[in-house]
């Protein structure tokens, strides 16, 4: 029942989204009665005075109601001020009910699968919540046998698609992340936990490129020259906030980044092959050269 709801506000969310003018509600039923979720129920205004509550409540967006056209509308997404994570969700749950749209049209709507992990969420966000430690069996990529780790958990992060935990061990004194995919077992603790006051997820990040937090680096200014008309992918979708275009020239265009230069950002760098070369710092330049001399060798 609760996914169906939450299929439904996203279903009202998008249709009033793609109306320029709004509807009313005699229009937004007309769409609903040919919509996949609907069940041979009008909606009736009480019903629609409750979605639009919690349309704002679950992801931060006004449905307001213009008296003098009768018509309901909300602002444009730009201008909508919510949380990352309510647009991430939002984002992530229309895609799912278009994809459900189209399950007549299977084999030809293909989806990647990807082992993220996401079962362990629930718990994870569970005991965030309600400030107690984790209990996981987990081994790494590079440990030949599973562990059993006591955790306080910080937060969790998504990237390219897999789920990050970052917590502190009862066996280290410091912040480390954990692939969700290599958990094998995890249980909640009774044990509980305090979050520092003064902790910021985002701020931990800000100089990171993607999950590698990078201790022993420091943040830098780098620059990449994009050729052969990348440099539009670049500015579409940057590789970090801090991304500038400082440069624009017929061939390449110049872009500049304050972060740390981690692992996980020289391996984004060297999957554009030569469509990207580093000018700056010096040390990431001969880095990388050292990088492509070592996959050349292996070609020989």
């Amino acid at each position: 029942m609760a996914a169906n709801l939450i299929a439904r506000y996203i279903w009202e969310v998008n249709a009033l989204a793609k109306a320029r003018h709004g509807l009313s509600l005699e229009e937004l039923n007309e769409q609903w009665r040919d919509s996949y979720l609907y069940d041979d129920k009008d909606i009736v205004r009480k019903t629609w005075w409750e979605h639009r509550n919690q349309i704002g409540v679950q992801f931060g967006i006004d449905i307001e109601f213009d008296k003098q056209n009768k018509r309901y509308f909300i602002k444009s997404r730009n201008e909508i001020n919510r949380p990352a994570i309510q647009e991430w969700l939002l984002d992530s749950f229309a895609v799912g009910n278009m994809l459900l749209q189209g399950k007549d049209l299977r084999g030809r709507i293909l989806c990647e699968h990807i082992p993220s992990g996401y079962e362990y969420l629930t718990e994870i966000i569970q005991a965030m919540r309600e400030g107690k430690c984790l209990t996981i069996t987990y081994q790494g990529f590079w440990e030949e046998e599973a562990q059993v780790i006591s955790l306080e958990p910080y937060f969790i992060k998504v990237f390219k698609q897999r789920w990050y935990l970052t917590a502190r061990s009862s066996a280290h004194e410091e912040l480390r992340t954990y692939a969700l995919d290599r958990i094998q077992e995890l249980h909640i603790s009774n044990q509980k936990f305090k979050m520092p006051k003064d902790f910021d997820a985002e701020e931990m990040y800000e100089a990171a490129y993607g999950i590698v937090i990078g201790k022993e680096e420091k943040v830098e200014r780098i620059e990449i020259n994009v050729y052969n008309n990348q440099a539009k992918y670049f500015r579409s979708l940057p590789l970090h906030s801090s991304q500038r275009e400082i440069e624009t020239s017929d061939c390449c265009s110049v872009f500049e980044y304050y972060l740390k230069p981690t692992y996980d950002f020289i391996q984004e760098l060297l999957s554009h092959g030569p469509d990207v070369e580093v000018i700056h710092p010096n040390s990431l330049r001969q880095l990388m050269k050292q990088r492509i001399e070592e996959m050349t060798e292996l070609y020989k």
